[in-house]
């Protein structure tokens, strides 16, 4: 009987490695004895136009879609799954969402993992110790990644698999040499092929081709592939461009080819077969798999590449020739000594062609198919359905209408009466540094979205007006005529906006807003030398945290971090022995949870004990006053918090907002439970779960109302209310 299996990743006619490798495994598999399906990832709202092997669609950024994936495959009665898992495939942080999806399966599963990280984060790390443990079986296709997965992910011997990159026999196809079609019949023809992409290292091959000339004028050099979509879309043709200003420059016109397409593998062949050496110069040793190296192989060509991780292991014992990364220098005496001697080459070609046959689709495939007989059925998973009485988190859909609303060409409006922007009040760079951050989770949700990033531009615009450099400092309040209404804006203003400068260059890959942003955050990050008030410190520091985050090697910076939550720190030693008021000063205001967030997040940058202990205390004295019979009752702004008196009027989205953070914050960092509880239900108070029983959540306008009265509800729906619901509601999904 047919075993019956899906493939789970991108799928042609998408564009990108993975959707080949999972049409070359499914066409193989398919061959022998086995019905595949395909369950494709979808990078966009729109999909693609799929073959009829493809019976399920999963919007990346749409969690939903996992869930459904699962019910589909349970409800099937399939004998395996197969997963192709690399970052950037799946939604949420690092690829989150797909745990929801494997978690859910009932079959055994089986995962490819196409790159192996040798130093994860920690959120990296659990990701893909989860992955595994959820997988009958993982794969990798080297040594060094069954080696780096028992050291670094702790996954047990027994569960790694060696199953290398499948290779096509070329002989079957129809190939054609294309040195008649391409005018270089007699030349000696070099080829690098792939999606164009900056750590490709393109650009030191062509440094290379000058000296090599100098004996061989009559070499080619082929770029064959198009430029990497994510690319495209993040930085157009950038990198591409400069590869042909570099051509010009150097005088190569005649002599490097470039082919701006994504080819069949038809096409494909047929240019590996006209081609002598293969180059890889990639600029990363940090590549675990690479299947432009085995498909060179496959087709005989002489290798020379970089000293890669994949390529250490598949170019030992003469397969090929290495020279370091960025070095055109000894590349062009290597392939110059290629050219020079004929014998040598064939050697090289000979036996790279005869190390490749192990990797022919026919033996990876009935290995891939093997992989179920050794799995025995009790050894899959079942996933428990939820009883009527248990409570799975149900979150209203992403609804962006009002933020849209409040926004136009110059920013988002602070006011609105009910859902109608109030342009009496102007604008503040306080919501639009708000907004400004929201835009990043929206990115991390949604991808690359045309609205979003038409926002994130129109905040970033005005906080870049707001700097004024005389000052040093931010401009606050504009008014709807767009005239500034200060010179310099409040204190909060100026932590909240480094904050979001440094939640950009934290969560963004467009090149242009990098190097803008980058510039701002550095022209304003002393500022917080400057600040005074701990809440206005936490929020810079916050930022600062961002930025650590994915610019760890900035020792400046992280002298910043040192120094400043140390200050922090010790705003709170005088009272460091009262437990029964722990705060710096007398009263407790607003925005109080930012504090302990920010200590959470300095202390785990610092790995510095006591600022998360302190942060800890902190937080549990605050959740021990603002939550009463199990909702949250945060400080009211009618008379704050004072020692013995807790004024519950008017209660502010902003502080559940602040909660919800510091909570996720400490779940992450301590794994006690106990903060996802209380995340949940201060998000609860949007929705109906406070003091009145009544949602400040407009699901008609997709905005939330200002804030609890003691004699009701506010109903306008302004910018910081609006933004709070916002980011906590992602913040929550993304999570949960």
């Amino acid at each position: 009987m047919k075993n019956k299996v899906a493939i789970i990743g991108s799928y042609l006619p998408r564009k990108c490695g993975i959707a080949t490798f999972s049409s070359d495994l499914r066409q193989h598999i398919s061959e022998d004895e086995t019905d595949a399906w395909v369950i494709a990832m979808n990078d966009s709202e729109t999909g693609y136009t799929y073959p009829s092997e493809v019976k399920f669609q999963i919007r990346q950024n749409i969690i939903r879609d996992y869930i459904s994936a699962a019910d589909f495959i349970n409800s099937n009665q399939l004998d395996a799954v197969y997963l192709q898992h690399e970052y950037g495939i799946y939604g949420g942080e690092y690829g989150r969402f797909v745990l929801q999806l494997l978690k859910r399966i009932n079959v055994p599963i089986f995962t490819t993992l196409h790159t192996v990280l040798d130093t994860p984060s920690n959120e990296q790390k659990e990701i893909m110790q989860e992955i595994a443990q959820h997988s009958s079986k993982v794969i990798v296709m080297s040594e060094r990644g069954k080696k780096m997965l028992k050291e670094i992910y702790d996954v047990e011997n027994e569960k790694i698999e060696i199953i290398g990159h499948g290779i096509h026999n070329i002989k079957k196809f129809k190939t054609k040499c294309y040195k008649k079609e391409l005018g270089i019949e007699g030349k000696k023809v070099l080829l690098t092929f792939g999606l164009l992409s900056k750590n490709k290292g393109i650009e030191t091959v062509i440094e290379s081709l000058p000296k090599i000339m100098e004996k061989h004028p009559d070499t080619i050099y082929i770029v064959l592939g198009a430029s990497h979509p994510h690319v495209v879309k993040n930085e157009g043709e950038d990198y591409r461009n400069s590869l042909i200003m570099l051509t010009n420059k150097l005088k190569l016109e005649k002599n490097i080819i470039f082919i701006d397409r994504f080819v069949s593998n038809e096409e494909l062949f047929s240019f590996l077969q006209s081609s002598d050496i293969y180059v890889i110069p990639y600029l990363s040793k940090k590549q675990i798999t690479s299947g432009t190296l085995v498909y060179a192989m496959g087709a005989c060509n002489a290798m020379v590449s970089t000293p890669f991780w994949h390529a250490e292991e598949a170019l030992t014992d003469e397969r090929g020739i290495f020279f370091d990364f960025h070095d055109s220098e000894k590349l062009s005496a290597i392939v110059t000594d290629l050219l020079s001697d004929e014998e040598k080459l064939k050697q090289y070609q000979n036996k790279a062609c005869e190390y490749s046959k192990q990797f022919l689709w026919e033996n990876i495939g009935k290995q891939y198919i093997s992989l179920i007989q050794q799995t025995e059925p009790q050894n899959a998973k079942f996933y428990k359905i939820p009883e009527l009485n248990e409570k799975s988190p149900v979150f209203p859909e992403l609804n962006l209408n009002h933020l849209f609303n409040l926004t136009d060409d110059t920013g988002i409006l602070q006011h609105a009466r009910f859902h109608i922007p109030n342009r009496n009040h102007g604008y503040c760079i306080d919501d639009n540094a708000r907004a400004l951050f929201l835009t990043m989770l929206l990115k991390k949700k949604l991808g690359e979205n045309e609205k979003v990033n038409h926002i994130c531009n129109t905040y970033l615009s005005f906080i870049d007006h707001a700097y004024n450099p005389e000052a040093g400092r931010f401009r606050n309040f504009m008014s709807y005529e767009r005239k500034w209404l200060e010179t310099e804006g409040s204190e909060d203003s100026q932590g909240r906006t480094v904050w979001a400068l440094g939640a950009v260059l934290a969560h963004t890959y467009n090149s242009n807003i990098l190097g803008h942003v980058e510039t701002l955050f550095h022209n304003s990050i002393n500022i917080i030398h400057h600040l005074t008030h701990p809440r206005a410190i936490s929020y810079g520091l916050l930022g600062v945290g961002d930025y650590l985050s994915k610019h760890s090697d900035n020792k400046n910076i992280f002298e910043l971090l040192r120094t400043q939550s140390q200050r922090l720190l010790n705003y709170f030693e005088s009272n460091s022995e009262n437990t029964e008021w722990p705060w710096f000063n007398d009263l407790v205001t607003y925005g109080n949870s930012r504090i302990p967030e920010a200590m959470l997040c300095s202390g785990y940058l610092l790995n510095d004990n006591k600022l998360i202990n302190k942060g800890i205390q902190l937080l549990d004295w605050l959740i021990g006053h603002q939550f009463e019979n199990e909702y949250f009752s945060p400080v009211g702004n009618d008379g704050w918090f004072s020692i013995g008196q807790k004024n519950q009027f008017d209660q502010q989205p902003l502080e559940a907002h602040g909660m919800i953070d510091a909570c996720l914050t400490a779940a992450k960092i301590t794994n006690h439970n106990k903060y996802n509880h209380y995340a949940k239900k201060a998000f609860d108070w949007f929705l109906g779960d406070n003091s009145h029983g009544v949602s400040l959540y407009d699901f008609s306008t997709g905005g939330c109302r200002d804030g609890l009265h003691i004699s009701g509800i506010n109903k306008n729906q302004g910018a910081e209310s609006t933004i709070s619901w916002l980011c906590s509601l992602l913040k929550i999904k993304l999570h949960f």
